[in-house]
């Protein structure tokens, strides 16, 4: 059995964001929204030895990524929305079923994302400068004879 699932941690992380950031970008005003968001994915096996019974063991990864949402006059601009930095995955094991293990699962993953907040606030704010360079390659293409550098 193999799932992945959209925790309690990643939906209490999404709520609030880590940065935001307003830009001024030609005649549009857009917002940067920044998340940290974690995604688990667990995967259930037994293992069968010979002499004695198989003990169902709940093996876990978590990815934390931090993602960048844009927003012009109050809607969505997805082609600007993506995942700009992945931290190094974290996993683990327990002994039982996945869904005994959840609770402390969560709460590791909790604990390495609050360690990890002040680089992903970090990288969020050196995310500006791309996201700049990425609306200007999108205005030189839309705008004829669009200056450089918003």
């Amino acid at each position: 059995m193999f799932l992945i699932l959209a925790s309690s941690v990643a939906a209490l992380s999404a709520a609030s964001p880590i940065h935001s950031a307003e830009i001024s970008h030609g005649a549009q005003a857009y917002t940067a929204s920044y998340h940290a968001q974690p995604a688990i994915s667990l995967r259930e096996v037994e293992p069968r030895f010979a002499n004695r019974g198989a003990v169902p063991v709940c093996r876990w990864q978590a990815d934390v990524t931090v993602n960048r949402a844009v927003a012009a006059q109050g809607r969505a601009v997805p082609a600007f929305g993506k995942a700009i930095h992945r931290f190094t995955p974290m996993s683990g094991s327990y002994a039982g079923t996945c869904t005994a293990a959840r609770s402390q699962i969560d709460a590791q993953v909790a604990r390495y994302t609050q360690a990890s907040t002040a680089q992903a606030v970090a990288v969020a704010q050196q995310d500006r400068a791309v996201l700049v360079n990425e609306l200007d390659g999108v205005r030189a293409l839309t705008v004829p004879g669009a200056v450089q550098g918003g």
